[in-house]
């Protein structure tokens, strides 16, 4: 922190100057001379702004305390008076390193006065890099013609680097570096050749006592006499050498016409890891006096820390853009994206995610996860913890009666090291809606089709009941025809009450309740039922699956269900002397195939394709409720079913289930 001493007797002066104050400097004021000297020397007085009107003793005042070292001088002038004025020029132009004129405004306060702290600090870095003592030519007393400096440690020039560091204005720093070289070597002209990455070409980024007209025109290629030669050499360019040397570095003229052009006399390359990035130019010294061997050293190692900095402003713009291009591209998303870090920290909330979930970003970032609206909160630690990856799944939020379509990711570095996760956010409230609608309709549909097709399948049972039943008074004595009517009329109303309970099961939502159970005593039990009603003997089944074999997560009520109406469909087409093989496979992924093969039928193609249509009257003119309600009972338990029939080899129908592992 420095400390600015501020001498005036006008009350909105020092307010102006506080308010325009930074956390560079801290003001101390006075409307006196002796005060303003004892502070002088009892503090350390970094920079002293010193309005002219506040006493006709300046001159002789500054004359006093003007030498000390260090101190920077900043002018506030009135209106009407200016640097060019006869009176400035004999009194105060050899002290003012700045000027403000009145009236001021706090904003042109603080920029001038940080423009000043760090022009100056540059210049006295610089300055003292260039001038410092070297210990191996004073320990060896080596003695250099020209010399007004010995080479050093790096030191001073790594402190000069965190200067430049701590701006990413390439423009203002590209100036202050060139400012500072130019005023420690005492020359008057001079520019700065920057490599423009957009247009590959080096470009003038800042110059002085150069025509303007001339800047603005300059631009040299990759293969330009200069560049090329600097950037295979990588030393020092100087065009006041004798001729002799010129032809011994095998330097092209056309380099020497562009220096001249540039009206350089010395040009240093500011190299970056094999690569030339920037061009410091340099005329005479305003003495005359040649450059120094160890002074371009010098240049030479601070330019190259120069070229550092710009390469990390380079990157760092580059960071920014990529930052702004990626902040555009989630603020444009149609979906919400959300990003949680390693420790469960929501570092990125676009704004669809704000309009989703209804909460703000600025509520969110740096929350934890579990702040997010339940499930999301449970899905991104499962991310994160578990690796595990969602795609497309559907769910909930209660509170706000919105569902969501979720996908979710992990996030990994270029090293593989995980890094977080992310959540992508779909609202599917009105495609939900539409599609609960459109079952609705389709249900309905379904249920008229249906009532008409299910017409012929009741009428048949309800015509020989119908038929016994008028009959039963004439024979009620007759025990043949009573043997007969019971038998009759009890199967055909047992049909009846099959037909009915698998149309209500098809068009009415299942109750689930889910528990473990062996997949092999469900298909023994299955057989073991069916093999009783229908008292076939005489066929051959092969049970190729052991028992214990396979767990499953199923409703044990619906799951024999389904199991039997495809059985039942097998054994109402067995001929004598058929086959029947039942087989278990497991898969890779946690699930198990059972397979029921016959050799003995095929089903027509028009008939297969539309085997799980509850609407659809097959060629032999019979509604198949069974296969559409086992399909609808399997997909509920997250499994699926295929039938597949080839002629002369069968019918080969397919169950696919999810098993338990653990």
């Amino acid at each position: 922190m420095k400390i600015l001493l501020l001498l005036t007797s006008s009350d909105e002066m020092v307010n102006l100057f506080e308010k325009g104050g930074s956390d560079e400097y801290i003001v101390l004021a006075t409307d006196n001379l002796k005060k303003g000297a004892d502070l002088i020397l009892t503090e350390q007085v970094h920079i002293i702004a010193l309005d002219i009107t506040i006493s006709d003793n300046i001159p002789l005042w500054i004359k006093r305390y003007g030498h000390i070292p260090g101190l920077i001088w900043l002018g506030i002038l009135p209106p009407g008076v200016s640097k060019e004025s006869l009176e400035f020029q004999g009194e105060y132009q050899s002290i003012f390193h700045e000027t403000l004129h009145t009236p001021l405004v706090p904003e042109a306060i603080s920029k001038e006065v940080s423009n000043i702290l760090q022009k100056y600090k540059l210049s006295g870095r610089l300055r003292n890099s260039l001038h410092a003592p070297n210990s191996y030519q004073e320990r060896y007393n080596i003695q250099e013609k020209n010399s007004i400096s010995s080479f050093e440690s790096l030191e001073k020039a790594v402190a000069l680097a965190r200067t430049f560091t701590a701006s990413f204005d390439l423009d203002k720093l590209a100036n202050l570096f060139l400012d500072g070289v130019m005023e420690v070597l005492a020359v008057s002209r001079g520019s700065l050749l920057l490599f423009d990455p957009e247009d590959e070409v080096y470009r003038i980024k800042a110059f002085r006592g150069l025509h303007p007209d001339i800047t603005s025109r300059v631009s040299l290629s990759s293969d330009s006499g200069m560049v090329s030669w600097l950037s295979s050499r990588g030393r020092i360019l100087r065009r006041d050498n004798s001729e002799k040397e010129f032809s011994h570095q095998n330097i092209p003229e056309h380099a020497f016409n562009e220096m001249e052009t540039l009206q350089a006399i010395v040009s240093i390359p500011v190299m970056y890891e094999g690569k030339l990035i920037c061009i410091l130019n340099l005329d005479y010294k305003v003495t005359g006096e040649a450059y120094s061997r160890t002074e371009l050293e010098k240049l030479f190692v601070l330019s190259n820390y120069f070229g550092r900095t710009v390469e990390d402003i380079y990157n760092h713009q580059k960071v920014c853009y990529q930052k702004e291009y990626i902040q555009k591209i989630l603020e444009k998303m149609g979906s919400g994206v959300i990003t949680v870090n390693d420790r469960e920290k929501i570092i990125i909330f676009n704004p669809r995610a704000e309009e989703i979930l209804k909460r703000s970003s600025r509520d969110m970032l740096g929350k934890s996860a579990q702040s997010l609206p339940e499930p999301l909160g449970n899905l991104i630690k499962a991310t994160i913890r578990e690796g595990k990856v969602y795609r497309k799944h559907e769910i909930i939020i209660e509170k706000e009666g919105v569902f969501l379509e979720v996908d979710s990711y992990g996030l990994y570095d270029p090293k593989g090291k995980f890094i977080g996760g992310v959540l992508l956010l779909d609202d599917i409230s009105a495609k939900k809606e539409l599609s609960i609608e459109k079952k609705k309709g389709d249900t309905l549909q379904t249920l008229n089709s249906l009532a008409g097709r299910m017409a012929h399948e009741l009428r048949n049972p309800l015509v020989a009941v119908r038929t016994f039943t008028q009959l039963l008074k004439e024979r009620f004595n007759d025990p043949e025809f009573q043997d007969f009517f019971y038998n009759t009329v009890t199967e055909e109303v047992e049909k009846l009450n099959n037909l009915i309970e698998k149309l209500v099961a098809f068009v009415n939502p299942i109750e689930y309740k889910f528990e473990v159970l062996e997949i092999s005593e469900i298909m023994d039990e299955c057989l073991e039922s069916l093999l009783k009603e229908y008292k076939i003997s005489d066929i051959r089944l092969n049970k190729n699956y052991k028992k214990e074999m396979f767990k499953i997560r199923a409703d044990s009520i619906q799951i024999h269900k389904a199991f039997s109406y495809i059985l039942q469909n097998s054994f109402d087409s067995i001929p004598p002397d058929g086959t029947l093989t039942i087989s278990f496979e497991y898969l890779p992924k946690d699930a198990i195939i059972i397979t029921i093969k016959d050799n003995f039928r095929v089903i027509p193609q028009e008939d297969l394709e539309n085997i799980f249509d509850p609407c659809y009257t097959s060629s032999v003119r019979e509604v198949w409720l069974g296969f559409p309600l086992s399909h609808k009972i399997i997909e509920d338990h997250g499994g699926r079913l295929y039938i597949s029939s080839t002629p002369g080899q069968g019918t080969v129908i397919s169950v696919q289930l999810p098993v338990i592992t653990q």
